[in-house]
Order: C-alpha cells, then structure tokens, then sequence
C-alpha cells in the first residue's frame, strides 16, 4: 500500500452532502504558508502550489488579519474576537424583540405539549 492521503472537497457546516472523499484521484501538489498576527500566534494554511499566496490570512487562534512577515504582522482589527458574533447577535439582526418573544412562547407551548404527552404514554 502506498502513502495515499484523503482530501475533502469543500464542504459545509456539520459536515453534510459537501463532505465527500476524493479517494483515488491525483492528489494536487500542495504547499504550506506560515502566517502571523499581533499576537505571535502563527496559521499554516495548505494552499495549492500553482497559486498566488493572499497577502492576509485570518488568525485560526484569534481571528484577527496575520501576514507573512512575523516582524511586522497586520495591525489589530478593533478587539480580539470583536468580528464574531454570538448566536443572539445573528437571532437580532433578523428579528425584533417582539418577534423573538412570539417565537419563544410559540417554542415553550410547543415543548409543555410535548412533555405532557410523554408523561401520559
């Protein structure tokens, strides 16, 4: 058996339908890039070797802008972990507050029902 390695092709959050396994085909010739950001941590992304490496790459640690030189790495974009949002941040820039209050009286009735029916059965 020879070194054969499995690359995923693109691909979806979770895992789903995007996933699959290219198995058996050539395998691309690739490359690793170092990058750093502020804080000193470094990313290495596998980029193909047939492509211009992008001057930026966002931090795996901290999500901030890295750059290829580890001496003067991109400057800091507001405060670290400020560009992700949590879940309720993403819920309100699709709901108001009253629309999301409907919704949760509308989750709790629909839960109570469903508790209610496994007590009895």
């Amino acid at each position: 058996m020879g070194s054969r390695r499995t690359v995923l092709r693109g691909g979806r959050l979770g895992g789903a339908s995007g996933a699959e396994v290219d198995r058996g085909g050539p395998l691309q010739p690739r490359r690793r890039v170092s990058y750093w950001c502020h804080a000193g941590h470094e990313t290495r992304p596998h980029l193909a070797s047939d492509v211009e490496a992008p001057e930026v790459w966002e931090c795996a640690v901290c999500g901030q802008p890295s750059g290829m030189d580890k001496e003067t790495p991109p400057a800091p974009v507001g405060v670290a972990g400020a560009s992700h949002k949590t879940p309720y941040e993403f819920l309100m820039m699709r709901r108001t507050e009253a629309e999301g209050e409907v919704l949760l009286a509308e989750a709790l009735e629909k839960l109570q029902a469903t508790r209610t029916t496994s007590r009895r059965g």
